[in-house]
């Protein structure tokens, strides 16, 4: 091998990867999306060797700005950061959804034609921060919209049971665990997504590829400033969604409220979506990668 490429999951593949290629005399490149210092026990006594990685890598490959960012704060050279788009293969996300599929999708899930649907889709975890998006949705005026929670996770039956405390059970859906090729039409029948992510001590939103999945169906997308494609560029604010603080609802609320609210507004910003996604590409990720290895091979003749 001329390079070696290493994301930085998993206790012992980074490290050893790293120093085989440094026993190789071969350039390392690290891709990361991490953009805060991890705080459980076990991540404070490992960072000196990540950040001694950070410092020693012939370069880093990073999801966005929002990473690029963390990294000069932690004292890496600009130089060595290249930031790429974090894609998805577009062309699997945006195929045409007809009537008959929402209508059967809609039957399913017992919502009725007129009614809007705010959407999550993804892991029911703590992390997500879907009290905050239960509590936002309380407040919405407009009676005919319905909450969709697809996934599973541990934090299935508290939301449930915070759902009827609320006492919004019977405007939120429990889809369950949604298998990846039957996403698309659940984008499809959504009026707005929300991704409402928080800051934990052992994590912080890397990206949110569903944003990018989203958008292939022109979906608007509601995120939180503790999400990476909203830190990184890609939601849009008052363009194509809206970014509100992480962990407040009252704000949370009242965007909702608005694209509930007006569909010309829906509209306007499902189109600069689509025109956002179709050049948040895999080419442009690829184009990322080359740059970093021309730079390394550059480097290290």
């Amino acid at each position: 091998h001329d390079v070696y490429i290493k994301c930085i999951n998993g206790r012992f593949a980074l490290p050893i990867t790293y120093l085989l290629a440094r026993l190789k005399r071969k350039p390392f490149i690290l891709w990361t999306g991490i953009w805060m210092r991890l705080q459980t026990p076990a991540h404070r006594l490992i960072f000196p060797l990540t950040r001694y990685i950070y410092h020693h890598a012939d370069a880093i490959v990073v999801y966005g700005e929002h990473v690029k960012r963390y990294l000069i704060s932690e004292g890496v050279l600009p130089e060595r950061i290249f930031v790429t788009t974090h894609a998805v293969d577009n062309d699997l996300h945006n195929r045409f959804v007809g009537e008959d599929e929402k209508t059967s999708l809609r039957q399913k899930l017992n919502i009725a034609p007129n009614q809007k649907i705010i959407l999550y889709l993804g892991r029911l975890e703590t992390v997500k921060g879907l009290v905050f998006l239960l509590e936002a949705f309380v407040s919405i005026k407009n009676k005919d919209t319905v909450l969709i929670f697809a996934g599973s996770g541990s934090e299935l039956q508290n939301l449930k049971e915070y759902a009827g405390k609320l006492g919004i059970s019977d405007r939120t859906r429990f889809a369950g665990y949604v298998q990846s090729d039957e996403t698309t039409k659940y984008y499809a029948l959504a009026w707005v997504y929300v991704l409402p992510s928080i800051t934990t001590k052992d994590s912080k939103e890397p990206w949110g590829l569903v944003i990018n999945e989203a958008f292939n169906q022109g979906v608007p997308v509601i995120a939180t400033n503790a999400v990476g494609a909203a830190a990184g560029g890609l939601v849009q604010d008052g363009m194509n969604g809206f970014v509100v603080p992480e962990r407040d609802s009252p704000s949370l609320a009242a965007v909702l409220q608005k694209i509930v609210d007006d569909d010309a507004l829906r509209q306007k910003m499902s189109g600069y979506a689509l025109r956002t996604i179709a050049g948040w590409n895999n080419e442009r990720m690829v184009a990322g990668f080359r740059k970093s290895i021309d730079y390394v091979l550059k480097y290290k003749r």
